[in-house]
């Protein structure tokens, strides 16, 4: 009897110590994604001097990754759940890795574009299969809501790290923005083959679910036309054929993504997830959340080193604290979420989010570093709340066959509204002739207003937990907190 304890005992160690490495290789992947996309912000205006960038080119050079990566999210967690993870992963790192090299040696703008959304299009295929393997990975509730907790703790040391070491790195030489990530992820993928678990099969033969190729194309299209659409406007004009078609198109095709869902035998996202408590809720949220973040973010480099004319490593510095607040207190947040469910604190996050972005439109009028330095800070404060609180609620109702699916639906979420709001914010900026104090404060001003509705969407969550806490037939369980 004692052998057969210790035997157990030794197994249940072991299977502890593995899952622990599994989640230090997957932290790289998220490490690795957002130093990607932190790193690039202050490396912008030594990009736009050198390639002779205009403003518009500059901000495709951030709206292409953010574009390929959400606009084909849906299909890489969709394959998720039919695909071999681990191959998933693997293949889609390798080619992220590939298109950094290219993007860091190029001397063409639009070899930069397009290696950009290159490795937006592989982040989109490697970030869901990283989550859905980290879900997979646990079976308790409590200890998956941990990890998620440790995994955007990770997101934040690799987010601040970007901001710092990208302003380093960009004063040397902006290409090593691109070539580090591409080490990076030799070291991720060495790491990853012997250690992560090969994928097993989870259909029967001749029962693998069809891939949606046509849903793919119809929601990607359509994402990159609105995008063009709204990104052609402050230059052509609102009223210009082009920018009318554009966002004609995409408004087609996103009703016919929609469409081809409620009619495909295994559509790309079936509809019915979103009648689950909390799945719309968290995603509309998150749309609106890291869209007035990024946006806002995108405005306040500009402001700081065209307008004050701060060099790329005093601008992360000052931005810095924003992540350090993610790094001490997302994992208490993720405990804090475990016990209180998701729509109490999302909702104070999203309230600090427009505290601290509505601080920021005192630029003119308060000297910049009090006003970014506690802007960021409460801003940093609010995210974690608030990202924290719509992951869960967005992926803690999914099925093991799903969880690359509502993995994939969440990171579309996160990273289309980056790319539709970043267009919007720029849609505002770039109607101005000259770039004022003032035209910085109006592009904030358009960012805050979309976070006061991502706070509109958590109280929604809010308002309709209490109603279903006033019933008795409605008392909540530990641990349930999709709702």
């Amino acid at each position: 009897m004692q052998d057969t304890l210790t035997r157990s005992s030794a197994l249940a160690g072991r299977l502890a110590t593995n899952t622990a490495v599994v989640l230090v290789i997957l932290c790289g992947v998220q490490f690795l994604d957002a130093w990607d996309v932190s790193s690039l912000a202050p490396a912008l205006p030594d990009i736009q001097h050198d390639l002779g960038m205009s403003p518009g080119g500059l901000q495709w050079v951030v709206t292409a990754y953010v574009l390929g990566y959400g606009g084909f999210l849906l299909l890489g967690g969709r394959l998720c759940d039919i695909l071999d993870r681990k191959k998933l992963l693997l293949a889609a790192l390798v080619v992220f890795g590939v298109a950094s090299v290219v993007g860091g040696l190029t001397n063409s703008e639009g070899v930069l574009i397009a290696s950009r959304l290159i490795k937006g299009v592989a982040a989109a295929f490697s970030a869901p299969a990283a989550l859905a393997i980290l879900l997979g990975a646990y079976d308790d509730a409590f200890a998956r809501h941990r990890a998620l907790g440790i995994y955007l703790t990770i997101s934040s040391v690799g987010f601040t790290a970007g901001l710092v070491l990208g302003g380093l790195l960009s004063t040397a030489n902006w290409r090593l923005v691109f070539l580090i990530p591409a080490g990076l992820t030799a070291a991720v993928v060495a790491a990853a083959v012997p250690i992560i678990p090969g994928g097993a099969d989870r259909h029967l033969p001749g029962q693998r679910p069809r891939v949606d190729l046509l849903g793919a194309v119809a929601v990607t299209g359509g994402v990159l036309a609105l995008v063009f659409g709204v990104s052609r406007a402050p230059s052509n004009g609102w009223g210009d054929g082009r920018t009318i078609a554009a966002l004609a198109a995409g408004g087609i095709l996103l009703v016919a993504f929609v469409w081809i869902q409620s009619v495909r035998q295994s559509p790309l996202v079936p509809l019915g997830i979103f009648r689950r408590p909390g799945v719309a809720r968290g995603n509309a949220a998150i749309f609106l959340l890291q869209g007035s973040y990024v946006g806002w973010q995108f405005m306040s480099t500009l402001y700081l080193q065209n307008v004050h004319g701060w060099s790329p490593v005093d601008v992360g510095l000052v931005l810095a604290p924003g992540g350090v607040a993610v790094l001490l207190t997302a994992q208490y947040w993720a405990r804090r979420i475990a016990h209180v469910g998701p729509w109490p604190v999302g909702s104070a996050g999203a309230a600090l989010m427009v505290v601290g972005s509505a601080w920021t439109l005192a630029i003119g009028h308060v000297a910049p570093i009090p006003v970014f330095i506690i802007g960021t800070t409460v801003m940093g404060l609010g995210f974690t709340m608030a990202f924290v609180a719509a992951n869960i609620s967005a992926v803690a109702g999914a099925r093991e066959q799903e969880q690359g699916l509502a993995s994939g639906l969440f990171i579309a979420s996160f990273q289309i509204g980056s790319g539709v709001i970043l267009a919007v914010v720029g849609s505002v900026f770039g109607t101005h002739a000259e770039a004022t104090t003032s035209d910085y404060r109006a592009a904030i001003l358009t960012a805050t207003i979309v976070a006061t509705l991502s706070l509109v969407v958590f109280l929604l969550g809010l308002v309709r937990r209490s109603a279903g806490l006033a019933r008795p037939e409605a008392a909540p369980v530990r641990g349930d907190i999709a709702a």
